[in-house]
């Protein structure tokens, strides 16, 4: 059997909650942009244990995996990516940052709404639609229902 040449690469992210915030990270090398910490996974890495890594590496945290929440399919540095980002939650928000990013905020839903000094790049899959889709999810998985009506038309 022949050999075949890989048709894309495939990444995971996390869509982190802790005390209802979402962690965001800031880039420090192109596109310099805030995304929820995730990366490439390595060769045969399964999806789940390159995501506990990647957290690991980019925060220092320790996750819980849910669910996937979105897909996102496009072009990253010329490359074919796919992307599945999950819905994440820590019991610790003490951030470490590796050496690819210089900033972090814990940001509500909400802020995420305004300008609070965070640039979500919706060329590179992290749109404000996906954080929406991400909180509701979280507040299902919580039976937190009376909530989730005040947020189903940002969707």
């Amino acid at each position: 059997m022949r050999s075949k040449s890989l048709s894309h690469y495939v990444a995971v992210n996390a869509f982190l909650i802790h005390h209802d915030r979402f962690l965001l990270l800031k880039r420090i090398n192109p596109p310099i942009i805030w995304g929820p910490p995730g990366g490439k996974l390595h060769k045969n890495e399964d999806p789940l244990a390159g995501l506990r890594r990647e957290v690991s590496e980019e925060a220092g945290l320790t996750i819980q995996i849910h669910q996937p929440v979105t897909t996102w399919f496009g072009r990253f540095r010329s490359l074919p990516l796919l992307s599945v980002d999950y819905l994440c939650t820590t019991d610790h928000g003490e951030v470490t940052l590796s050496d690819e990013h210089d900033q972090y905020r814990w940001l509500r839903i909400e802020e995420l709404q305004i300008d609070v000094g965070v640039y979500l790049n919706s060329t590179y899959g992290f749109q404000l639609s996906d954080f929406y889709l991400a909180w509701c999810t979280y507040l299902l998985n919580q039976k937190r229902l009376t909530e989730l009506g005040s947020y189903i038309t940002y969707l």
